[in-house]
């Protein structure tokens, strides 16, 4: 075989054995380092690919869909700085534990440290970002080719494994890069006999699963029958099945519970927002939980731990599937890994429910006077009554990306539970960037083969705007809300508003970019609704349909401000006269 030969075979027996293990979704950007491994996915008629002009967009996507599928999108790229562009979304999938393949062309070994062009050290370029991170040899007859299919089973192992994550793999060729037929009756094929004449992956593997240890359950159980004031938090959770047993368990014991939007359960119509309860100065120092039990992982809002940092509780249990620290007050007494779903059924007894006492009389009266205050028909839509009229009115068909920054905040508060089934909700909060929203809620969108709604502010947008360009296709209906207030909306709540002179010139920064052009640049309908009716049969009336659309909501940072204080200086007396948090 010559050069050309074994490199096409290489290669289509990296793609193939990916097919076989279930990583069969590529995000490909054009380059021709990576001519082989391009084509070899083209050549493949059981691959799904799309192309990818800038490698930052294509990284999210990936994320996107991983976040969607729970499996790894394999992202290829040329050489040099390429692969640099994927390094966003590859700490975002390490923080996150979302499973993705890195697969990046390179130049060979006499082209490294010569001055050669577009060549830079690819070789562990992600550091400790990944789960694992290989150099492949260069393709050559002297490699078996069974040690190359065990690699591709390994990566994929890796980042499917606990916590999942990225890999990397870095697969330098040798000019020529263009594909040439060849016979698959030569000695260095024969090994793979077997395996090409069958469809299964040449070497199968199992996740361990992690059970729940027998005496961290029993000290967990008598924490909690001897707890007086207990509080469930449910944070971030990537399994509906863990969700729906902690809501099950908070519900059956009548223990208060706290979800984090990214829980799964925020968006239940039997979840109560405790988030603004906890931002009450009343009943964040009246409110003295002595048990804490945490499944899952972070939290949007910083109110709960600020209270329990006032009058730490005796005991704080953190429960997840996870093997990493999760302790960033320093205060956890026990952490357990294991599924939420598995130590709930552990727990389902131990405890006789107790009476709450007119919490859902409350958080009624609470509702109305958001829906009274900002949601008014005629009203100026706004960033509050945005996301809540967004939040009742999408339907479990639909899904819901949530952009970082102030749209995760104001979604975490004042988001309408409506649906007995919770709506599926996804957002980037590992290490909460602002960069690539677009691009994973397309990929995100991609995933689940339906319709996604995002929401999102006009930084963020702007940060990721060439990410237009994938939701003109029709695979890829996305409804973009902006919110636009021509600027970091969120530097207004943070004390360095006034602390300086300079919020706009350095904080804030505001644009002055045209978001109707940016969606006619890129083919896609737009509309601007003035009052939370508009807005609201705007809204109602894209979910029916199956396109791409951009809805500016023109926002003024300095009123949201004061409507946000306005809100909360009007629930402020519900939280401060109610009876229900009460030592049980």
């Amino acid at each position: 075989m010559n050069h050309k030969q074994v490199t096409t075979l290489w290669c289509r027996v990296i793609v193939e054995e990916l097919i076989r293990q279930g990583a069969g979704f590529f995000c490909i950007s054009p380059g021709s380092r990576s001519t082989p491994l391009t084509l070899a996915v083209a050549a493949n008629p059981n691959t799904r690919f799309r192309m990818f002009p800038d490698e930052r967009s294509a990284g999210f996507y990936a994320l996107g869909y991983a976040r969607a599928t729970g499996k790894p999108a394999v992202l290829i790229c040329t050489s040099g700085t390429a692969v640099a562009n994927y390094f966003p979304a590859v700490v975002e999938a390490d923080a996150d534990a979302q499973p993705m393949l890195v697969l990046s062309a390179d130049r060979p070994f006499e082209l490294l440290d010569a001055g050669a062009n577009q060549t830079i050290r690819q070789q562990d370029i992600f550091g400790s970002y990944t789960r694992w991170s290989l150099e492949l040899p260069e393709p050559g007859t002297g490699t078996p080719l069974a040690s190359l299919l065990s690699t591709v089973d390994q990566a994929v192992k890796r980042s499917l494994g606990t916590p999942a994550g990225p890999v990397h793999l870095n697969l330098p060729f040798r000019e020529p890069l263009e594909p040439e037929s060849h016979d698959l009756a030569h000695p260095w094929v024969e090994p793979l006999r077997n395996w090409l004449a069958s469809e299964q992956p040449w070497c199968r593997f199992e996740q361990p699963r992690t059970a729940p240890d027998a005496d961290a359950l029993t000290a967990l159980r008598q924490i909690l029958a001897n707890a007086e004031r207990p509080l469930f938090v449910a944070g971030s959770m990537n399994k509906a099945d863990d969700a729906k047993a902690v809501g099950a368990l908070a519900d059956s014991l009548d223990i208060p519970l706290f979800a984090d939007l990214t829980s799964g359960l925020r968006l239940s119509k039997a979840c109560q927002p405790w988030q603004l309860a906890f931002q009450n100065e009343t009943f964040a120092a009246s409110f003295s939980p002595d048990v804490v039990i945490h499944f899952g992982g972070a939290l949007i809002g910083k109110q709960p731990a600020m209270t329990l940092r006032k009058d730490p509780p005796f005991h704080y249990v953190v429960v997840r599937n996870h093997p990493g620290r999760f302790n960033p007050d320093h205060n956890v007494t026990l952490s357990i890994e294991a599924s939420p779903a598995a130590v709930v059924s552990a727990l389902s007894e131990c405890r006789k429910p107790a009476e709450m006492g007119g919490c859902a009389a409350l958080f009624s009266e609470v509702a109305h006077t958001i829906d009274t205050a900002v949601c008014a028909p005629d009203e100026p839509v706004n960033e509050i009554s945005a996301p809540r009229i967004i939040s009742s009115l999408t339907g479990n068909d639909h899904s819901l990306f949530v952009a970082n920054s102030m749209p995760a905040r104001d979604m975490d508060l004042y988001a309408a539970p409506k649906t007995d089934k919770p709506l599926r909700v996804e957002l980037n909060r590992g290490v909460s960037g602002i960069d690539g929203i677009i691009s994973t809620a397309a990929g995100f969108a991609a995933g689940l083969d339906k319709p996604a709604m995002l929401l999102i502010g006009d930084i963020s947008f702007l940060h990721d705007l060439n990410a237009l360009s994938l939701l003109a296709q029709a695979a890829n209906p996305l409804i973009v809300i902006v919110l636009n207030n021509r600027g970091g909306g969120i530097f207004s709540f943070l004390p360095i508003a006034s602390q300086t002179q300079r919020l706009d010139e350095c904080f804030a920064t505001p644009q002055s970019f045209s978001i109707e052009s940016a969606a006619r640049t890129f083919d896609l309908d737009y509309a601007c609704p003035a009052t939370n009716r508009e807005f609201s049969d705007l809204y109602t009336e894209a979910l029916e349909r199956n396109d791409s659309l951009i809805i500016e909501i023109k926002s003024d940072r300095q009123a949201n401000l004061l409507l946000h204080r306005t809100l909360k200086a009007q629930l402020d007396p519900i939280f401060e006269e109610a009876d229900c948090f009460s030592t049980r």
